[in-house]
C-alpha cells in the first residue's frame, strides 16, 4: 500500500507557485536530465514538473509519467491537451505500482522521484524495482521539498539509497530543497 498525496490537491502540487520554490531547472540540473535519455518519474502525479522534463530530454526522449491514482494521470492527460503543451509528444503516461515497475530490466536511463518517495511505505521494494529497471551506470534521482509533510533530512535520503545498493553520487541544493542522486553500479551483483 502506498500513502500518496490525495488527487484533489494535484491543483496546488502544479502551480507556479511551487515551482518558484522548487525550481525545475533545478531538478534537471541536479538530476543530470539530458537529451535523448528514457526517464522514469516515480509518482508524477498531475505533472508538476513532468513537461519540464519532456522537453529536457527532448523529442527523441522519452518521459514515463508513473502513478498509482487514475485521477492524477487524467490531470496530466489534461495538462497535456492545453495550448502550451500541445507540442509534448514524448510523455508516456503509466498507471502502475513502484512496486512492480512495467518495464524491461536495464531499460530507462534515468529514474527520478520529486516529493514523493517518502509516501511510499517499502522503499527497499521500490528501490530493487528501480535498480532492476534501470541501465547499469543509470541515475535515480530523489528531490524533496521541505514544506512536504514527509520531508526527510538529506542523511535519510542518503541512506536509504545507498542501502538499495546504488552509489551516492551527489547532493544539490539546501536544506530547504534538496536532490541526492545515486548511480546504479556497472557490474552485476552490486
Amino acid at each position: 500500500m502506498h500513502f500518496p498525496a490525495p488527487s484533489f490537491t494535484g491543483r496546488f502540487l502544479d502551480s507556479n507557485y511551487r515551482r518558484l520554490l522548487q525550481p525545475p531547472y533545478k531538478i534537471i540540473q541536479a538530476s543530470n536530465i539530458k537529451n535523448g535519455i528514457k526517464a522514469l518519474e516515480i509518482g508524477c502525479g498531475s505533472g508538476a514538473f513532468t513537461t519540464f522534463i519532456a522537453r529536457a530530454v527532448g523529442s527523441n526522449g522519452i518521459v514515463y509519467a508513473l502513478d498509482i491514482q487514475p485521477k492524477m494521470l487524467k490531470q496530466l492527460k489534461n495538462k497535456l491537451k492545453r495550448d502550451e503543451n500541445k507540442d509534448i509528444k514524448n510523455i508516456i503516461p503509466v498507471l502502475a505500482s513502484a512496486y512492480d515497475l512495467p518495464f524491461p530490466d536495464n531499460s530507462i536511463d534515468l529514474a527520478y522521484a520529486i516529493s514523493v518517495f517518502q509516501e511510499i511505505p517499502d522503499k527497499n521494494k521500490t528501490l530493487k524495482e528501480i535498480k532492476r529497471v534501470l541501465k547499469p551506470g543509470g541515475i535515480l534521482s530523489v528531490s524533496e521539498f521541505f514544506i512536504d509533510p514527509d520531508y526527510p533530512f538529506r542523511s535519510t535520503t542518503i541512506k536509504q539509497g545507498t542501502q538499495g545498493g546504488f552509489e551516492f553520487d551527489g547532493v544539490f541544493g539546501n536544506f530547504w530543497n534538496y536532490t541526492v542522486r545515486f548511480i546504479k553500479p556497472e557490474k552485476v551483483g552490486n
